[in-house]
């Protein structure tokens, strides 16, 4: 800890955290008739419900679904709080509920209703902005639920959904997309702009993300159906997606508190805008400090007043307590500006090489090495790119960069399967801090496969999904029957 004060901080974080994440389970979550509502602005122009949709969803992924970064074991909730007792698998109320109501009840029930008023309109740039951000929804949806509403969700004359199998929606979410790239037209002026937080009208990168949605999605399956995902995701693959950092895909946040991202509140509201909360996890550092990499001084600081020559030091996944010597996740993430990336450039780079060794797309050793090399770079590229990790001087030096780079072995010289791991190895450091993603890719890959349960874990294995949210469970009485917290989903079957 820092000083005597980050106790009482922590003390008093679960209470606090009620009054943030409460309130959500009054929503019921049943289909209403999108034209119902009689609000003539929005029948007129429905691109002004995107703005809700995207900063919903971005505050929802920065925030409320944090936890996920810690079941990644990418870091560790701190002290007796409630971010330590999440760590071990007891799961607090709000990733359920919140999460739910934010994806599901407020985000794809607006993006639903955009779309049909857009067709209505006549306005198919404007419906299919909105189907991709229901693509999106659903996309998350299944990763955190696995069996969710899907062919039903939407029907305005289904009262209560029935669910459907992951496999189902996973499969329904690529045709959702290509259903969206297919009828976007470049040269229709008529879109969403001003409301388009991420793009702002440019349908260009709107294709560009509906196709790299795709190929995430293919990879997901093509774990457990390479049958199913390989000629498509060829195909996904040899057309334009997010390749550059130009057209990663972001949601800015900015200075002034109220637009200032939802993590950084938590801790200017709880702990004066220090790191307090969280500390550095011991199997993610070994594996940094293993490695010799770099990029430890941007994901973690060093206590104040410890000198840069002194190593870092995680604690244990599930730990409750923390030494005046324990690194904590770096302030470069928890900043009133920090962005919540949504797909990133280096990510698409290592599954390319990741499906390549695979065999699920054509290539070589030599193409899937390129693709490995890529995505390292682009990945140190990005982080150095941040405007914290500029100002702090800990970016990666060339030189640095160079030493790490050349230490790293050539896939061409290793088995299939070892090559898999040192990709698997630079996918999932990829993703430090991205919840969703870094939960899924350990899911996904088995990797690390030495990952260690938490202490006092709750669970016999790690865990693997969310509860059912109570809201949607009270609601619908078609909801599934709740699966064991750490069963595997359809998708990690082949695991």
């Amino acid at each position: 800890m820092k000083n005597k004060q980050t106790y009482h901080y922590i003390v008093g974080l679960s209470l606090c955290l009620t009054f943030l994440f409460g309130g959500c389970d009054s929503i019921l979550d049943i289909n209403k008739d999108p034209f119902a509502a009689g609000d003539d602005q929005v029948a007129e122009q429905p691109g002004l419900l995107m703005t809700t949709c995207i900063t919903g969803i971005s505050s929802d992924k920065v925030m409320e679904t944090d936890v996920f970064n810690r079941w990644a074991q990418h870091y560790v909730g701190a002290g007796a709080s409630v971010f330590s007792t999440s760590d071990n698998f007891s799961v607090p109320t709000f990733p359920q509920t919140n999460t739910w109501s934010t994806f599901y009840v407020s985000a794809l029930k607006n993006a639903s209703r955009g779309e049909l008023l857009a067709n209505r309109n006549g306005e198919v740039n404007t419906a299919a902005q909105f189907k991709i951000i229901q693509a999106f929804c659903f996309y998350h949806l299944t990763l955190m639920f696995e069996d969710i509403p899907f062919s039903e969700s939407l029907d305005t004359d289904i009262l209560f959904p029935n669910s459907d199998t992951q496999e189902i929606v996973l499969k329904g979410i690529v045709r959702i997309l290509d259903e969206a790239m297919g009828s976007i037209n470049v040269g229709d002026p008529n879109k969403i702009s001003g409301e388009d937080l991420l793009f702002r009208g440019d349908m260009n990168k709107w294709l560009l993300f509906a196709n790299s949605i795709k190929i995430k999605t293919l990879m997901v399956i093509a774990a457990k159906d390479s049958g199913y995902a390989g000629s498509r995701l060829e195909a996904a693959f040899n057309a334009a997606h997010i390749e550059s950092l130009a057209d990663e895909v972001k949601l800015d946040y900015y200075d002034d508190l109220t637009n200032a991202n939802q993590f950084y509140k938590l801790h200017f509201q709880f702990a004066g805008g220090q790191s307090l909360f969280f500390y550095a996890s011991n199997p993610f550092i070994d594996l940094l400090r293993g490695s010799n990499d770099p990029r430890i001084d941007i994901f973690y600081d060093r206590p104040d007043g410890t000198s840069d020559q002194v190593p870092h030091r995680g604690v244990d996944p599930g730990s409750r307590s923390a030494f005046t010597v324990t690194s904590v996740l770096s302030l470069h993430y928890i900043t009133a500006t920090s962005p919540d990336f949504w797909i990133t450039a280096a990510e698409l780079k290592f599954m390319r090489a990741e499906a390549i060794l695979n065999g699920w797309i054509n290539g070589t050793t030599v193409d899937a090495n390129d693709y490995y090399r890529e995505g390292i770079l682009l990945n140190v590229v990005h982080l150095n790119s941040l405007s914290t990790v500029q100002a702090s001087g800990k970016g990666v030096t060339v030189q640095g960069f160079e030493n790490y780079n050349n230490s790293l072995p050539d896939l061409q010289n290793l088995s299939t399967a070892n090559a898999l791991t040192a990709v698997h190895q630079q996918g999932y450091i990829e993703t430090f801090k991205r919840g969703i993603d870094a939960w899924t890719y350990v899911r996904r890959t088995g990797y690390p496969s030495n990952r260690p349960l938490p202490e006092d874990a709750t669970l016999s294995n790690h865990i693997t999904r969310l509860p059912y949210s109570p809201s949607e469970i009270s609601s619908n009485p078609n909801n599934p029957s709740q699966k064991a917290l750490d069963a595997p989903m359809w998708f990690m079957s082949s695991n």
